[in-house]
């Protein structure tokens, strides 16, 4: 081989790899910039800055399911939990989510729909149709669940709501005053226990499941609603994902662009998981 023909080699293998390292795979704990990650704000994002998840890896996968076309991202930083934000109408949760990965560790992943709830017909959050879990859906999402629980244990589910409930005066869906139904609410008190600010649970056995986590969130000052799934009555979300599955799992809910209050009381769920 000529010394031409050697140099023009080694410039296309070389330039093969940056390009990798440009289009984000499933990589790992690592500089933005290394092979298989890319650096967040450097994925492509419709409604959010994505730089808010600083030197995490990143990368984003797309693909065609259930008659719509997903895009997910995913963040990476060591190992930890893995934090979902399944929402993209909810951004105190993406704030939280990256504020997290920097302080635990992990993954998060993250459904991005140009700030959209839902994904044309689709609620994200009822497209965990995988393992033991299905809802008589006439089509299973595999590659949807794959994306999203991708590992990482516990699962930390990142919500926020509009406050108050239907039941309450309020615009919201969820509040610790109005249980939704087969749920039980264990109500604190202090300053992160407001209406809309809370933990929800899941387990098919019942709130007594999880009574030791229960009195201790009460007793730092987080309400919590344990819901106890009926896997002949799933509705697909990650909830009853996780409780079918055995996976340990909390949401920590608040009220949109309460960030704050949600981030402290990730602080105490991270202590006492």
């Amino acid at each position: 081989m000529t010394s031409l023909r050697l140099s023009i080699l080694l410039v296309s293998t070389l330039a093969a790899l940056v390009l990798a390292g440009c289009v984000g795979g499933a990589g790992t704990e690592g500089s933005a910039f290394s092979e298989s990650c890319a650096a967040p704000s450097s994925i492509g994002d419709r409604d959010d800055n994505l730089s808010i998840f600083g030197n995490a890896c990143a990368s984003v996968v797309e693909f065609s399911e259930g008659g719509e076309t997903w895009r997910i991202q995913t963040f990476r930083k060591g190992s930890g939990p893995l934090f979902v934000v399944p929402h993209d109408d909810e951004n105190a949760a993406l704030a939280t989510a990256a504020a997290a990965l920097q302080k635990y560790g992990g993954t998060v992943t993250v459904v991005e729909t140009g700030g959209r709830r839902f994904n044309g017909r689709i609620d994200p959050n009822r497209n965990f149709d995988g393992g033991r879990l299905s809802c008589g859906k006439p089509g299973r999402s595999p590659q949807f669940v794959a994306a999203m629980v991708p590992g990482g244990r516990p699962i930390i589910a990142l919500h926020t709501n509009s406050r108050g409930s239907a039941g309450t005066g309020g615009s919201g869906t969820i509040s610790i005053n109005s249980a939704t139904p087969g749920a039980t609410a264990f109500p604190a008190s202090g300053p992160l226990a407001s209406e809309d600010a809370m933990v929800i649970l899941a387990s098919t056995r019942g709130a007594d499941a999880h009574r030791g986590l229960v009195e201790r969130l009460n007793k730092a000052g987080v309400n919590v609603m344990v819901e106890t799934v009926d896997l002949s009555k799933t509705d697909c979300s990650l909830s009853h994902y996780a409780a079918a599955n055995g996976i340990t799992y909390a949401n920590v809910e608040a009220a949109h662009g309460d960030s704050a209050t949600q981030k402290a009381i990730l602080d105490i769920v991270m202590r006492e998981l």
